[in-house]
């Protein structure tokens, strides 16, 4: 199959799933996911082959709004943040507060959910950092896509809103391990959870190393 340059894509309506995979840097089977989502126009052929319109990756591949991240990320962070907000002012706030933290984070930022779930794809954070209120896609979308895949499962989720968990839950039920803060947000307690949720991630990451190494020492002859 022929491999297909992001600047071509504006001159071809459709794309198989391994195309747009290749465009986007991403795997088959999370290009696969993205389009069960609805996140993508896709269709099936009468010879059974999935379509994906071109349009559809065009948005992301050409979009610098895809993702912000650190100019010069930490090559040992120790933890990775993804952050989802389209308010600039939120975002510089959050950056600021990052720098008070006492540990090493990686910061990624998404404009909305569709494009914070390719980053979930592609970066693999520890913590998600989400507002609500955003467009096309807005948190709640991204929160509801998270609980149907048990990739994310171990995942943990703070929501950032300027309504109250009561408001929010009216207009989409929020789980109860989804973290809730009302802005404006202390910077305070939102250090203070980061720096035990630091304190998670660092068991959850060294529980997983000795599983992994447990496997391949079960698999030695």
């Amino acid at each position: 199959m022929p491999k297909l340059a992001a600047d071509s894509i504006s001159t071809i309506d459709a794309l198989t799933t391994r195309q747009a995979a290749r465009l986007m840097g991403l795997s088959v089977t999370s290009v696969q996911k993205l389009v069960d989502r609805g996140d993508f126009e896709a269709w099936v052929t009468a010879g059974g082959h999935r379509r994906i319109a071109s349009a559809s990756i065009q948005k992301f591949i050409g979009s610098r709004s895809l993702v912000q991240q650190q100019s010069n990320p930490p090559p040992t962070a120790d933890m990775k943040i993804l952050l989802v907000e389209d308010d600039p002012i939120q975002v510089k706030f959050f950056q600021t507060l990052l720098k008070q933290c006492q540990h090493t984070i990686e910061l990624i930022v998404a404009t909305d959910a569709s494009t914070a779930l390719i980053q979930l794809e592609r970066n693999r954070p520890d913590v998600v950092v989400t507002d609500l209120m955003m467009k096309p896609f807005d948190g709640f979308h991204l929160i509801a896509a998270m609980q149907t895949d048990p990739a994310y499962y171990a995942l943990d989720v703070i929501v950032f809103s300027s309504m109250s968990r009561a408001e929010a839950d009216a207009l989409g039920d929020i789980p109860q391990w989804v973290a809730f803060y009302q802005k404006p947000v202390s910077p305070e307690r939102l250090l203070g959870y980061l720096d035990s949720m630091h304190t998670r991630v660092f068991k959850r990451n060294a529980v997983a190393r000795l599983s992994d190494a447990a496997t391949d020492a079960k698999g030695r002859p």
